[in-house]
């Protein structure tokens, strides 16, 4: 398999992957811990922006975890504007100052911008920002739950694939698990898809719903999941999407074989490379 460093140094410019990563209940029957997903997501973010591609990530600030991890990565690999997009939902935003999201774009510098987005999501001017009240923690319910679902599609909107990695299955926010929505938006819009099942979770129910892997290679509880019928409504409406969209799992521009091998790996390098090597296909 090839190394993406061996490819040019442009190879991914003016290309987007969102990026989509939670823990999963399934880390320790895989004989597997957090730092494992972290790994892996670096090695994506490395290989994608040393090929001048671009990442765009819905994040959470508080608590700590996932997006300063990768703005981590974006500050020692990013060296082009463009190198990230962290999108905030409303829920998400609304409990930061002014000041903090102030220091939180200071931080990211010019290797990118944070985007603040209205429950519809759409994105926040700036002076609406300055003019807004203090943080607020509270919770809005189903206001809530439609503000994450809008700030996954505005991503779908701005990125040209997806990469799905772990994913929650219980305690989600949101009408659906996560990572299975932002599934669910990138097929209906014909948005090729890499779908990493060797971390468990949300991910590898994605690469059953869609025949990529049959899990052969796993137990037959795998993934951990409870008995919660937003999940199976969720799974219905991904199969439904790819049944009347114009999506093809090879559009991602691996071969068959290479997308199983990338669905069952838990290896941050082999992950990374058959990503930048499908990646850099779609865009040539």
């Amino acid at each position: 398999m090839a190394n993406p460093a061996l490819r040019p140094a442009d190879a991914l410019l003016g290309l987007r992957l969102g990026v989509s990563v939670s823990d999963s209940a399934d880390l320790g029957a895989l004989g597997l811990i957090p730092r494992h997903a972290e790994m892996a997501l670096a090695e994506i973010a490395r290989s994608v922006l040393t090929g001048r591609g671009g990442l765009v990530y819905g994040g959470r600030v508080e608590p700590e975890g996932f997006t300063q991890f990768l703005m981590h990565e974006v500050e020692r690999y990013g060296s082009h504007p463009d190198a990230l997009t962290l999108c905030l939902a409303e829920p998400e935003h609304r409990r930061l100052s002014c000041e903090e999201l102030r220091a939180l774009d200071q931080s990211l510098g010019p290797r990118g911008r944070i985007v603040c987005l209205d429950p519809s999501g759409t994105e926040i001017s700036p002076s609406t920002m300055t003019q807004r009240a203090e943080p607020a923690a509270g919770l809005n319910g189903h206001r809530d739950e439609h503000s994450y679902s809008a700030m996954r599609r505005h991503i779908t909107g701005i990125s040209h694939a997806r990469v799905l990695v772990g994913g929650r299955l219980s305690d989600f926010k949101g009408a659906m698990p996560g990572i299975i929505e932002e599934a669910v938006y990138a097929v209906e819009a014909g948005q090729p898809l890499y779908v990493v099942a060797g971390f468990g979770g949300a991910a590898a129910l994605v690469a059953k719903a869609l025949d990529i892997d049959g899990l052969s290679w796993a137990a037959d509880s795998f993934p951990k999941r409870p008995d919660d019928a937003r999940i199976d409504r969720s799974l219905d409406q991904l199969r439904s999407a790819a049944r009347n969209s114009a999506w093809c799992a090879t559009s991602c521009g691996l071969e068959e074989n290479e997308m199983r091998q990338l669905s069952a790996s838990s290896r941050p390098s082999q992950i990374a490379s058959l990503v930048v090597n499908g990646l850099a296909q779609i865009r040539h």
